[in-house]
Formats: structure tokens, C-alpha cells, sequence
């Protein structure tokens, strides 16, 4: 009896779902996060339902595997415009974006009621490192230190503390390329000694960014100003959104993620930006002024909202003689830091829904279209490339939060210019025409 209602009590909880985002995903971890009855998990070992969206090529497959045996039984997984792996039986498959929030409930549904089998693992129950009967105890270690005791690699002093010279024990170990603080696809070799980062390696460039739909309209044609710049304040406020999830303000980017679905041109940003800074968001959370700085030339070939907080006053915008009607110039910071950064997102969020009530009124559209600033940095001749390789200089010194936050401000994917064809995940192109724009 007890176990029957625990059952039937877990089967009405919100579904853990971890979510690993392949390529061409596009923002389904923003849509997932306000559909009710679904709990986005940081870890695998916290989640039921493993989701996979997007493509994952082979060169993946054992990383996804490695994810994949970490949910604890009973747990499933469910495909979104993913090929699931020929070792599953029965996969279960949801291509339709609208259906998927139910889709995932019912799923752990069944797995909590026990109408459904828990998946079977992938890999074999073995250690990653083989250690019994191994060291001179049996035990995998190497004297007083070294080897593979019990299975783990043991950190060792290798190289002197940047913080302070101190020689510490250094862990050396591969985060990527499903983890939520980084960028989809993107995986590094990261060595730590304590909380420092100590070196930064990039050993896989993240996915591309999938291009919105109205930027690409708009190196084609001309296009409404407005729906240009709601698009860019909505792909500002998913990036705060993210940002905020990873220091750990889950309110405030709950917030957040609610103003940019109801997003119009009349919304004013003045009520979040004044909880955040009341918050003690750059007091508390974000890392002190100077950390996560980038120099003029690594501000240049970043470009987009990096390079305006750096003081760069470049954007294409200016060139555009319709923009100028707006009487627009790019607001920027000086610091170039990573404070600076998250500062920048808000004013280019303020200033695209002024620019957007002031294209409506004035029935604006672009008057160019040979180049166009996108929320990711200029696209003329190119469009922006990946920016991953200045990580290494970046990170290093930096304390583990400190990294995170400051990889969170960096836009360092590069821009896939071929748009999704799910209508969901396009709807903001459509929600700027609908505005009269």
C-alpha cells in the first residue's frame, strides 16, 4: 500500500528533465522552462528523463552515452529532432515542439506508475580506470602517491598557483560538451587548483547559434526596424536568463524569462533591471570589477554587445540610413569587464524597445541589407565566426564562479545562418509582424 501511493505521489511531481541540446536545438531549454509540470535539472543524477534535442553526430555519441548512464533507474529518454541511438528499443520520439511539455510529463508518468520499463544502460558497469590488484596495496595507487587508486586519478602538484605561487594538488579533468553552464557543444580540459582555474583547453568548438529568422529576411530585403529589435532585446533577455541561472538567482531568472515571453513594444524593462540591481546581483554574484576583462583586440574580434562594453563604438546599425532617422548611437561601456557585459545587455535591451516603439510610429523598415548587426556581432561579408580559442586566455586565473559567469557573458558560438523550420521556435518573426511592424 505504501509503496502504491509513493508511486502514484511521485507520478504527479513535475518531471526532472535534463536536457541535452545538440546542434540546430534552438531554444527549447526557454520554452521547457515555463511549461508547467517540467523541472530543468542541472545534473543527470537529478533527472528521470533524459531529453535530447537536436543533432548529435557520432563524434558525440560517447559523450551522450556517458550522460545517458548517469540517471538513476528508473529513468527514460526522449528524442526531439534527434536520431536516437540503434541500441535503444522502442525510443521514444517527439519531433513536434508544441507536444513535447505533455509528451515529457507523460512520460514520467508511466515511469513512476510502473507502466513503463526503466531504460537500459549503455556501457558497461566497469570503472574508467582499471585498479584491483593494480599499485603495490591492490588498491590502483602508486606508492605514497600517483596512479589510479580505487578507479580516480589522483591530483597531483604540478605547477604554481596563479593566485598566489603556492603549489597545490592540481585536478585535471573534461567538462562538456552537454553541460548547462557551457555553451552547447562546446567541451574544454580544465585544470584546477583549489577553485582557480589554472588552464583552459577547447578541445570541441560549441554549435553554431541557429540564425532568427528575421535577420536572415533582413539581409534579403528590407525589413521592419521593430521586429528586428524585439527579436534582439528577446535574444538579450534569454541570455540573461541563462546567466542568472548559472549564479544561482533562479527567481530573478524566472522573472526574466516571463518578460521576454510577453515581450512588445510597449514593455519597459525599468521594473527588472531595478530588481537586479537592488538584488545585489553585481555586488554578490558577478565577479568584481576588472575580472573577466578583454583588451581591444580580443573586444574587436568578439564584436556584437562584448565589443560595445569594451567601448567600442562599432555597430552597423550606424550605417543604415533608417536607423540614423532614429537618431540611433550605440550605448557602451568602458570597463569591458564581465560586469560590464551583463550591464550591456541591459541597455541594448532598454534601447531596442525604444528603437522599436519609435519604427513603429514612424512605419520604419531597414534600408540596407548588404550588412546587419545581429545580437551575435556584425554579419557583412561573413557571418560571425566561432570565437571559442579566446577561452584559453580568458579563464585562466579566474576562480571556478568567476569563469562560469564570465563565459556566460561571452557570445563565443559561432552563427549558423540557416533558420529552424519548426514554427514554434520561430515564432518570434511571426510575433513581430503581428505587431504591425
Amino acid at each position: 500500500m505504501a509503496v502504491s501511493w509513493l508511486r502514484r505521489l511521485a507520478a504527479h511531481a513535475p518531471a526532472a528533465v535534463f536536457l541535452a541540446e545538440g546542434a540546430r536545438a534552438g531554444p527549447v531549454r526557454e520554452t521547457l522552462a515555463v511549461a508547467h509540470g517540467i523541472q530543468l535539472v542541472d545534473s543527470p543524477r537529478h533527472a528521470s528523463i533524459l531529453l535530447i534535442v537536436g543533432n548529435v553526430s557520432n563524434g558525440w555519441h560517447d559523450d551522450l552515452r556517458r550522460v545517458y548512464d548517469q540517471l538513476p533507474a528508473p529513468f527514460a529518454s526522449v528524442w526531439c529532432r534527434s536520431e536516437p541511438f540503434e541500441a535503444l528499443s522502442n525510443p521514444t520520439r517527439i519531433d513536434d515542439i508544441a507536444a513535447l511539455p505533455q509528451g515529457l510529463i507523460d512520460t514520467q508518468r508511466e515511469l513512476m506508475l510502473g507502466q513503463r520499463a526503466s531504460a537500459l544502460r549503455l556501457l558497461p558497469d566497469e570503472p574508467p580506470n582499471p585498479w584491483e590488484g593494480l599499485g603495490d596495496d591492490g588498491h590502483g595507487g602508486e606508492g605514497m602517491m600517483g596512479g589510479n587508486p580505487y578507479g580516480r586519478p589522483m591530483a597531483m602538484n604540478m605547477q604554481d598557483d596563479l593566485r598566489d605561487g603556492l603549489t597545490l594538488d592540481t585536478l585535471t579533468f573534461r567538462l562538456g560538451p552537454f553541460h548547462p553552464a557551457l555553451p552547447p557543444g562546446l567541451q574544454a580540459e580544465i585544470s584546477l587548483q583549489g577553485d582557480l582555474v589554472q588552464s583552459w583547453s577547447v578541445t570541441r568548438p560549441p554549435f553554431a547559434s541557429v540564425i532568427d529568422p528575421v535577420f536572415l529576411a533582413a539581409r534579403q530585403a528590407p525589413v521592419s526596424i521593430a521586429a528586428l529589435e524585439l527579436t534582439r532585446a528577446r535574444h538579450h533577455l534569454h541570455r540573461l536568463y541563462r546567466g542568472l541561472c548559472i549564479a544561482g538567482w533562479p527567481t530573478l531568472a524566472e522573472r526574466t524569462l516571463h518578460f521576454a515571453g510577453k515581450l512588445g513594444p510597449d514593455s519597459d524593462i525599468a521594473g527588472l533591471r531595478r530588481s537586479l540591481e537592488r538584488s545585489g546581483l553585481w555586488r554578490l554574484a558577478l565577479p568584481a570589477p576588472g575580472r573577466g576583462e578583454v583588451d581591444k583586440a580580443q573586444a574587436r574580434e568578439l564584436g556584437g554587445p562584448a565589443a560595445r562594453a569594451a567601448g567600442i563604438e562599432e555597430d552597423l546599425r550606424c550605417q543604415d540610413a533608417n536607423y540614423r532617422r532614429l537618431g540611433f548611437v550605440p550605448t557602451c561601456q568602458q570597463a569591458g569587464d564581465t560586469a560590464a557585459r551583463w550591464w550591456q545587455w541591459l541597455n541594448e535591451i532598454e534601447q531596442s524597445l525604444s528603437l522599436a516603439r519609435q519604427a513603429i510610429r514612424l512605419d520604419l523598415k531597414t534600408a540596407e541589407s548588404a550588412f546587419i548587426e545581429t545580437p551575435h556581432g556584425p554579419w557583412d561579408s561573413s557571418c560571425p565566426h566561432d570565437k571559442s580559442d579566446l577561452l584559453s586566455d580568458l579563464l585562466p586565473g579566474l576562480e571556478w564562479g568567476e569563469a562560469m559567469l564570465t563565459l556566460a557573458s561571452l557570445d563565443v558560438a559561432g552563427l549558423d545562418p540557416h533558420p529552424l523550420e519548426d514554427t514554434r521556435l520561430t515564432s518570434t518573426f511571426q510575433a513581430g509582424r503581428e505587431v504591425g511592424t
